[in-house]
């Protein structure tokens, strides 16, 4: 059977031109990848989010926080690892690789905090971060649409006990996937020259290609 099968277009992106397109819009904008308050964020600006501090009683200005991930790193099923990925990509599915660098403003005053003018030293820590998703597509018209991406599970295979690591591959599988929410595919960054796209069937994960079928 021809890889169009009942439809009349067959198109897909192979996994080296997602990767490319997120080292891209990455680059160009980072604020997807920073996030933090005051402390280590003033404002919002091209380069990172700006977000309040965690409150809590007994903290002036409260808990100020900083996470940021390196440009992610997608692997589409099947696995192309030979067998050495933590976490590997499931059928129709992808895994993803960052690190997470998270810091707090560490407060100097050994425990009883100052009413006024308290000094932060920033203390972090950087983990690996492992991943595995979906693709959803959205479909406008003919020749617009969106695929975006979906994080269901996240592991940190270097942290312990198995209790901190729960704790924080859940925290980090929210987080990473509000930030992965903000990738979009366009369709027409699959390649169909001039001609418009109508989906019929997928997107669908196969071959280390994202795949869609239509017609024109």
């Amino acid at each position: 059977m021809s890889l169009t099968g009942t439809h009349h277009v067959f198109a897909s992106v192979s996994q080296d031109g997602i990767n490319t397109f997120l080292q891209a819009i990455f680059t160009a904008r980072p604020h997807y990848l920073n996030y933090g308050s005051t402390f280590f964020v003033p404002a919002n600006t091209a380069s990172a989010t700006n977000m309040s501090p965690i409150q809590f009683p007994g903290v002036p200005g409260g808990i100020q926080w900083a996470i940021s991930f390196s440009i992610p790193v997608l692997g589409l099923y099947p696995d192309t690892s030979g067998g050495t990925s933590p976490l590997p990509p499931p059928p129709d599915g992808f895994n993803v690789h960052t690190q997470a660098t998270i810091k707090i403003g560490c407060g100097t005053s050994g425990g009883d905090f100052a009413p006024n003018g308290e000094q932060l030293i920033p203390i972090s820590t950087t983990l690996n971060v492992w991943a595995t998703g979906g693709v959803v597509g959205t479909y406008f018209s003919p020749g617009n649409g969106i695929i975006t991406f979906t994080v269901d599970q996240v592991l940190l295979p270097d942290v312990l006990p198995e209790s901190l690591q729960a704790l924080l591959d859940c925290l980090l599988r929210m987080i990473l996937s509000a930030a992965i929410a903000n990738l979009q595919l366009p369709f027409h960054a699959i390649s169909l020259g001039a001609l418009q796209l109508i989906l019929e069937a997928g997107p669908t994960i196969a071959n280390d290609q994202v795949e869609v079928w239509g017609s024109i």
